[in-house]
């Protein structure tokens, strides 16, 4: 029997990440993104990056505490939720191709499923190349963890942050959650810690000396005996896969910014050659092409057409994509960075001629 192979990918400082992709020139210096309040100059804090988290500013803070921590050149942006769930989709869109059993549980967070015959080389070999994709096509870094349940993929992708990749392998399991502190354990929260720490209890080793009828005494029943097989690495809770797809897209970035049509159109014809075979291998048909353009001066632009009818073939899609950039060329001055072919709008792909992929 095949050991079951799980991954969780966690986007970094996800928040932040988007917003220093949107505005490069904010990249070295520390961001904090603000869930604003109804008051005026009061909200908490979402998410931040690394320099920030320098200066002692944490999730969850309050925004005045953290203006005190701030250094003058901290930049405080309130929470675009829109944007980051767009840009959210587009990561686990990548996902969605390499794992038909993807369960998101956040804007930033995903298990998905790599059982396979040939172990964990392969489904780290995948992780890799989810890793690589989005990094190459939107820019933004993530870390994963990979073992044989949620509960240690959960905890090795908080191992390696930022831009990690983590493998707890069947036979590491006792020796990788023996060195980690009771904090590390997911279910653990402050309250959980609270009483832990009161009772002497600051390492997963401690809490294996605990017996599971004072853990039900403590937390309830369903709590305590989950902490009790926490503790051992023991995690039944399956993935539900709950992701429906609704588009599909690739980006890339150009060698150099160019407004020349030909030079862009050959970059249009390697994305729509991919996002075309992967509609295929997900079974969708879609009536909708659009183009996704970031200008030289970091703006995105989108143009898309809708069909009447499924586009069937892969020169049909890129006539479109064609349509759409000599639009953009005739409307706007800007050169082109970064150039994205998408596709949405889908039904089923029994209309599909498969002779297009026989060769």
């Amino acid at each position: 029997m095949m050991d079951k192979i799980v991954a969780l990918l966690d986007l970094d400082y996800f928040y932040a990440q988007c917003e220093i992709l949107r505005n490069p020139v904010l990249r070295g210096k520390p961001v904090v993104i603000v869930m604003p309040s109804i008051r005026e100059n009061s909200g908490a804090i979402a998410t931040c990056n690394y320099e920030a988290r320098a200066l002692k500013i944490r999730s969850g803070m309050s925004l005045a505490l953290a203006k005190k921590l701030a250094s003058v050149d901290t930049i405080f942006i309130s929470a675009d939720k829109n944007y980051y769930e767009e840009v959210s989709q587009k990561v686990f869109e990548i996902v969605d191709y390499f794992s038909e059993n993807v369960e998101q549980v956040s804007v930033d967070e995903a298990y998905f499923d790599l059982t396979n015959p040939s172990g964990f080389d392969k489904a780290e070999e995948i992780c890799i190349k989810i890793k690589q994709r989005i990094k190459s096509e939107l820019g933004l870094t993530c870390s994963i963890g990979l073992s044989i349940n949620k509960l240690l993929a959960k905890m090795a992708s908080s191992y390696k942050k930022p831009d990690g990749l983590f493998v707890i392998l069947p036979k590491d399991i006792d020796s990788f959650l023996l060195k980690q502190k009771i904090s590390s354990l997911y279910g653990v929260g402050p309250k959980a810690e609270e009483i832990f720490e009161k009772n002497k209890i600051n390492t997963i080793l401690d809490l294996r000396s605990v017996n599971a009828s004072i853990l039900i005494e403590w937390f309830g029943e369903v709590k305590g005996k989950q902490l009790f097989d926490f503790a051992y690495g023991r995690d039944d809770r399956l993935i539900i896969p709950n992701r429906e797809k609704q588009q599909l897209s690739r980006m890339m970035t150009l060698k150099s910014d160019t407004r020349d049509f030909d030079e862009a159109k050959q970059t249009i014809d390697f994305l729509a050659d991919l996002v075309f075979k992967e509609a295929y291998k997900l079974k969708r048909q879609f009536k909708t092409a659009s183009i996704i353009i970031v200008t030289s001066n970091y703006e995105t632009v989108t143009k898309s057409k809708t069909k009447s009818d499924n586009m069937l073939s892969i020169e049909e899609l890129k006539e479109i994509e064609y349509e759409l950039l000599r639009a953009f060329l005739f409307e706007s001055v800007q050169s082109i960075r970064r150039l994205g072919v998408k596709v949405s709008n889908f039904s089923d792909n029994s209309g599909y001629q498969r002779k297009l992929f026989d060769y």
